[in-house]
């Protein structure tokens, strides 16, 4: 059992306990809260917080592929070579583009610090320079997707603020679904995570500007194309539509592994400016698909 899943089981229990309506239990196809308690806020809190530890507090190596469709139906490919590990409480990642080829070897480094803030930098082969990535251009496309820095930050429940959460089923899953307003200015003015209530897994999420009803970003993960490994519930493919655009990107992630070793000194500028082999490089070329779905 994974270390998410036994959170929300304590919580559902609690709820159950304290008398409160108990999560996943309202046999309606919605049980909303408008404006939640301290009790409500603390269990949507607490929901998130197991959900952003499955996703995003895990080492890993992966091979990623980024399908960019256009408004007019073009499409557009990167692949790239990505390391995530987790040193000192403290996410830090590396993304190579592998393909095409006048882009290869463009590589982005995010270094989350001690105060919640992320240091990024990006090396460009083609004039052989680091740049650091500034908090304007968080909201910007990654490697040229609908993907933006944003999205592969590591968030956390400090981010955000509580406004409500619902109950539904999803696909014939019961899911929560979280409002919440990021803390920070962001490109966003709010946010719905939903998020699997067996085991915490991020099944998507919509992003609103303001004052507006319908959201502006969608992400979303399917269930089928989920595997476990090393205790997390982890997506292999996601879809992220940009809907003033009219375009969105597939996401698939191929040999997705949590075992390999990574060494802390990769995340490092040398390393950018070095273009050292990434973790995992040697072991899984990228014509070796990754087939593991969720059982």
């Amino acid at each position: 059992m994974t270390r998410t899943r036994i959170v929300l089981i304590l919580i559902l229990g609690f709820g159950c306990f304290a008398g409160a309506p108990a999560l996943g239990t309202d046999p309606s196809p919605e049980a909303q809260i408008n404006s939640p308690t301290a009790s409500d806020t603390d269990a949507a809190r607490e929901i998130l917080r197991a959900a952003f530890a499955n996703r995003y507090e895990v080492n890993l190596t992966t091979q990623i592929e980024l399908t960019v469709h256009s408004r007019s139906g073009q499409q557009r490919k990167r692949t790239l070579q990505a390391v995530t590990k987790v040193i000192d409480h403290r996410v830090h990642s590396l993304g190579r583009l592998t393909s095409p080829e006048h882009l290869r070897g463009m590589t982005v480094m995010m270094m989350e610090a001690e105060d919640r803030s992320h240091d990024a930098f990006i090396y460009m082969p083609s004039l052989d320079k680091v740049r650091r990535i500034n908090s304007s251009q968080r909201g910007d496309a990654f490697f040229g997707s609908d993907v933006t820095y944003e999205d592969i930050e590591h968030q956390t429940v400090a981010d955000y603020t509580f406004l409500k959460f619902t109950k539904e089923t999803r696909d014939g899953e019961p899911v929560f679904r979280i409002h919440a307003s990021p803390k920070r200015r962001l490109n966003y003015d709010r946010v719905i995570f939903t998020i699997a209530q067996t085991d915490g897994a991020i099944l998507g999420a919509e992003y609103f500007k303001r004052d507006t009803d319908a959201p502006y970003r969608v992400l979303s993960a399917p269930r089928n194309h989920m595997i476990v490994s090393g205790g997390h519930v982890l997506p292999t493919r996601m879809k992220v539509e940009n809907r003033i655009k009219g375009s969105h990107t597939e996401v698939t992630l191929y040999n997705l592994r949590t075992d390999e070793k990574i060494d802390d000194r990769i995340f490092s500028v040398r390393t950018l400016e070095s273009r050292r082999d990434l973790p995992g490089k040697e072991k899984y070329p990228e014509d070796e698909p990754f087939e593991h779905t969720y059982p």
